[in-house]
């Protein structure tokens, strides 16, 4: 079972940062989107275009603690003003919170290391 959520996890982070990926690369190449992105916005684009490429990764890697610290990084500035809009740019919030669902499974699915029995003397 703990094997299965670990992949749900994996599988999960994986589709959200890949998702997020395709809406920022959208977003900052097709005008008709819905954001006009000049200047500063284009390198935020880029910037969380790169987060959402590196969560994937992260997310096939198995490392919780690098997925958690890139939805902390794409959240906050701009996932948690997106989510509360009425356009189809929330989509964008909701992929962020499953990145923090996937870092959750992951982190709960991870393997133990069992403790080194120390040698008698």
């Amino acid at each position: 079972m703990q094997s299965t959520l670990n992949t749900i996890g994996r599988a999960l982070g994986a589709l959200c940062g890949a998702a997020l990926a395709v809406i920022w690369v959208f977003t900052l190449w097709v005008p008709a989107a819905g954001l006009t992105l000049s200047g500063v916005s284009v390198v935020v684009a880029l910037m969380l275009t790169a987060f959402a490429l590196f969560a994937s990764i992260a997310s096939l890697r198995g490392h919780a603690t690098v997925v958690v610290l890139l939805f902390l990084a794409s959240f906050f500035p701009v996932g948690a003003s997106l989510i509360r809009v009425d356009h189809w740019l929330r989509v964008v919030g909701w992929l962020d919170v499953g990145l923090l669902a996937a870092s959750a499974l992951l982190w709960l699915t991870r393997p133990r290391r069992r403790p080194v029995p120390e040698a008698a003397d």
